[in-house]
């Protein structure tokens, strides 16, 4: 059925905020449909994100949906239009993925970004969004952070926009494992070293717990004063607090969050904020004490955290992109890594050539830095 609708083509229909927050059900049943990540790009994340985030930049919401002639719903693009400066100061309107914020401290960080298709109607969808993104005259810029090189938004913006200057910029790398059934064949994969900090450390500290608590708020506090420890600062204070009070509350009432604490004499020594959605498990934050030695608690922690997933069935535990403060931890785990982009088109001719010049200019002086290096 891909590419080929009954009764005619696709039509595009841009949601209001009231027909956004009363969605829900016909969302999650197009995620469930589609290939887009079950957490970032689930109704709950992406609605907390405009609620307590997109409101506040003042944002104007543009939610596009794209139905067939029976109303099906094939696709969704959550997406928001905002005023920003670009270098040189110049203003322009740019219609951004919902849950990002491009070059722009953002309070909340969303990964895996993408419009949700139904797999079965990809090609009318994709047709249909690319027309009406294209035909929309009130855009400079359009920005789709954090997504997949592969993903449908980047095939839309890519192949359908190709008329523009297109950007790819910022790079990350997601990293992720792929759970076996039993957790004895995992730690039969990882090299020596890695597993003596999961398995066999254990054996140091008899009297651990590992204690799973629902007071998001408090939870917050105790992975706050471990993030002031190791990095000088608090993560979850305002708008940042407000969203993931919020998003862990939801969580909750259907099962899917894990806040856990490791303890030793009683006394916190590791957290770790995990969602479980759809059998994957994704890391948020972790945080631990750094003034521990003899041991790790952060890579113990994860032992357990990876055990539990093990034996509930949970196929991938997602570490998610980012670096540690020094190198590259995650790859410790056996994990599979992801690239993930951001893209920019960039329409209005006055932006392609401020950026076409800037781009230039840095590529000229990154290779007059190599080749003074060399």
């Amino acid at each position: 059925m891909n590419g080929r609708l009954q009764g005619g083509g696709a039509r595009v229909e841009t949601w209001t905020e009231e027909r956004f927050f009363a969605s829900r059900t016909e969302w999650q049943e197009l995620l469930g449909r589609s290939d887009a990540d079950p957490l970032f790009m689930s109704w709950d994340w992406q609605w907390c994100w405009w609620h307590h985030v997109g409101r506040r930049l003042g944002s104007e919401l543009v939610l596009l949906a794209v139905r067939d002639d029976a109303s099906r719903l094939l696709a969704l693009a959550p997406l928001h239009l905002r005023r920003v400066s670009h270098r040189a100061g110049i203003q322009g309107m740019r219609l951004e993925s919902l849950g990002t914020t491009f070059r722009t401290s953002s309070e909340v960080f969303t990964e895996y970004v993408d419009f949700i298709v139904d797999r079965e109607y990809v090609a009318p969808a994709v047709a249909a969004l690319a027309r009406h993104l294209r035909e929309d005259p009130r855009w400079g810029d359009l920005v789709v952070g954090n997504t997949f090189t592969d993903g449908i938004a980047a095939r839309i913006l890519r192949d359908e926009l190709g008329d523009c200057l297109m950007r790819d910029v910022d790079p990350l790398e997601a990293h992720a494992v792929q759970l076996p059934e039993r957790f004895d064949d995992y730690l039969k994969a990882l090299p020596g070293s890695v597993r003596r900090k999961l398995w066999n450390q254990r054996s140091k500290i008899p009297n651990v717990i590992l204690e799973y608590q629902h007071d998001a708020g408090d939870f917050l506090d105790r992975l706050d004063s471990f993030h002031r420890e190791r990095w000088g600062r608090a993560h979850y204070q305002g708008v940042r607090r407000d969203f993931h009070l919020d998003f862990a509350s939801s969580a909750a009432s259907r099962g899917e969050l894990l806040m856990s604490r490791l303890i030793v004499d009683g006394n916190t020594i590791s957290t770790s904020y995990n969602i479980r959605v759809a059998g994957r498990e994704y890391n948020l934050q972790a945080g631990f004490d750094n003034k521990i030695s003899g041991y790790s608690p952060g890579y113990l922690h994860f032992g357990y955290s990876m055990e539990r997933a093990c034996a509930d069935g949970v196929k991938v535990f997602d570490f998610l992109a980012g670096e540690g403060r020094n190198r590259q931890y995650k790859q410790d785990f056996q994990t599979h890594s992801r690239a993930l982009i951001t893209l920019q088109v960039l329409r209005a001719k006055h932006l392609s050539l401020l950026y076409r010049g800037h781009d230039l200019l840095r590529s000229f002086s990154n290779q007059l830095r190599r080749q003074a290096a060399s």
